[in-house]
């Protein structure tokens, strides 16, 4: 099965195209609920990793790169034809960065890249087996998921997307074609702003870092992600520098 999703109705006709690419254990399929508020003139993409909501009878991916390949080769296409965002909360920002290498790589590069609320990828170069006890992994649930009787199901989807990260080695090359902006909580415990700091090293174009009122797990409910895709868009929907 395909790794994209789409939100928008008419996403040919659209002034630029959003990817959202999900933190570790989440799915895709809540952005159904911001449709209402995705900028007119934009088409809002989700990504999809197997092993959870409409995929959820899909193997594991095997490892990082597979994802990535995968991920590439649907965006292509819609890459050539507008504008594109890659926006990723989480894990899913390293996922995105990846991803924006392999798109510049075949020349169709994104024209931004958004990293929110994660660590910088010189973070996973000392990550060890990624098979952390179950504890942790369930201290990063939302809280009312982590309550809930989806919590076995949430972790064991966690820790699937957790070993996509097992080996993983980061370019010495940063991205010379995409711009590149970090975002960060306020109140987020699982990420700091420090922690963030060396996105600044993965692009030539990096455009700066905004902290804004949010905890960890609010990056995607309906408001704060509504926020960031209207501040991202604007530049290219609207023609001027947005303000992320």
């Amino acid at each position: 099965m395909r790794y994209l999703r789409s939100f928008t109705a008419d996403g040919g006709s659209a002034s630029a195209t959003v990817v959202l690419f999900p933190q570790a254990g989440a799915g895709c399929l809540r952005l159904h609920s911001i449709t209402p508020s995705v900028p007119a003139g934009l088409n809002l993409l989700g990504v999809q990793l197997p092993g959870r909501e409409d995929r959820l009878r899909d193997a594991p991916a095997h490892n990082l790169s597979e994802v990535v390949d995968g991920i590439g080769a649907e965006l292509a296409a819609p890459a050539r034809r507008q504008p594109m965002i890659l926006l990723g909360v989480s894990l899913g920002a390293v996922i995105a960065y990846e991803v924006a290498r392999k798109l510049e790589h075949d020349a169709v590069a994104p024209r931004t890249l958004v990293v929110v609320a994660a660590r910088s990828p010189e973070h996973w170069r000392t990550f060890p087996a990624a098979n952390p006890p179950a504890g942790e992994l369930s201290a990063l649930l939302h809280p009312s998921v982590r309550a809930s009787e989806s919590a076995p199901y949430a972790v064991a989807t966690m820790r699937s997307d957790l070993k996509l990260m097992a080996g993983y080695r980061i370019s010495d090359t940063p991205l010379t074609s995409t711009a590149l902006r970090s975002v960060s909580g306020y109140r987020d415990s699982v990420v700091t702003t420090a922690q963030m700091s060396g996105w600044s090293d993965r692009s030539t174009d990096y455009r700066g870092h905004r902290v804004i009122d949010a905890d960890h797990h609010e990056f995607m409910d309906r408001d704060v992600l509504g926020e960031l895709l209207s501040a991202v868009a604007s530049e290219i929907v609207t023609g001027r520098e947005g303000r992320v």
